[in-house]
Order: structure tokens, then C-alpha cells, then sequence
């Protein structure tokens, strides 16, 4: 008996007090203590990506540069996630209307992000497609081409979204 209520008085002192507020203070605190390190995590992606491609520039293989470009460029892409969530703060009444401009929002947001994702894609079919020119390499080109072909349709996709919302 001494021995369990010696435990208890050991976890009363090293464990933080509960937190305390509303449920929608808590599930805030929540979401900016998540936010924070997830984009702490990509921001080292980002890091770790930009280092492999300093050190990938020293030879010619294409390979090692792209992936880690695509690398670097997606520790960016988390990090602005992370950082645009100010769209996500639900208010403690719903009306039609402000569930309406939720939704927009959402929308928009995965409209913009559909659309960058395409144009990355574009972009990294492009490069892919450039350094196969330089190479004379057949099966390079042709899949610098469907990349390059596949960013441009999810780009444009992207961009007849609204029509459907």
C-alpha cells in the first residue's frame, strides 16, 4: 500500500497538470502545437534536400539531382501547408452562409495547391526532358514528356475546379 501511494505522489510531481479551457481552446492548442512541429519537420526536409543537392551538383547524374530537388522542394511545400491552417478555424455557430465560406475556402485552398502541385510537375517533366536532350536518351524522354504532360493536365484540372463547387 505505502509502495502504490509513494507512485502516485512520483507521477503527481512529474506529470504536467491537465490543460484546462474550452473544447475548442483545447483543440486549438491542439492543432498550433502539431502545426508547429510538423513544419519544424519540413523546414529539415527542406534542409536535408538542399544539402543533397549541393553535394548531387558534383557529378552528372540526373537522377540524384531531381530527387533531391523533389526532396528539398517538399519540405517547402509542408512548411507552407503547415503555415496556411487559418482556413481551418472553425467558428462555434454554423450558419448556412459561414459553412458556405468554409467550404469555398477549402476549396480554394485545394485548388491552389492541385494547381501548384501541376505546375511542379510540369516543371520537373521539363527538367527531366532537358537533361534527356543533353543525355540522347530515348526512354528519359519519353518519360520527361508524360511528366511533363500529366503537370499540365492537373494543372488545368486544377483550374476548371471552381466550375464544379
Amino acid at each position: 500500500m505505502i509502495h502504490a501511494m509513494s507512485m502516485i505522489t512520483f507521477l503527481e510531481k512529474i506529470l504536467p497538470e491537465p490543460p484546462v479551457g474550452t473544447p475548442n481552446e483545447l483543440a486549438q492548442g491542439g492543432i498550433d502545437f502539431f502545426a508547429l512541429w510538423i513544419s519544424r519537420i519540413g523546414g529539415i526536409v527542406a534542409f536535408i534536400g538542399a544539402i543533397k543537392l549541393a553535394l548531387a551538383l558534383n557529378n552528372d547524374d540526373a537522377k540524384d539531382q531531381l530527387q533531391s530537388i523533389m526532396i528539398m522542394v517538399s519540405g517547402f511545400m509542408v512548411k507552407a501547408a503547415v503555415g496556411s491552417l487559418d482556413i481551418f478555424k472553425i467558428p462555434a455557430v454554423y450558419t448556412t452562409a459561414a459553412a458556405n465560406a468554409e467550404f469555398k475556402a477549402i476549396m480554394d485552398f485545394m485548388g491552389d495547391w492541385i494547381r501548384r502541385v501541376g505546375a511542379f510537375g510540369f516543371f520537373i517533366g521539363a527538367f527531366m526532358f532537358a537533361l534527356a536532350i543533353k543525355d540522347n536518351n530515348a526512354v528519359t524522354k519519353i518519360t520527361g514528356l508524360r511528366t511533363l504532360s500529366a503537370g499540365a493536365m492537373i494543372t488545368a484540372v486544377s483550374m476548371i475546379l471552381p466550375q464544379f463547387v
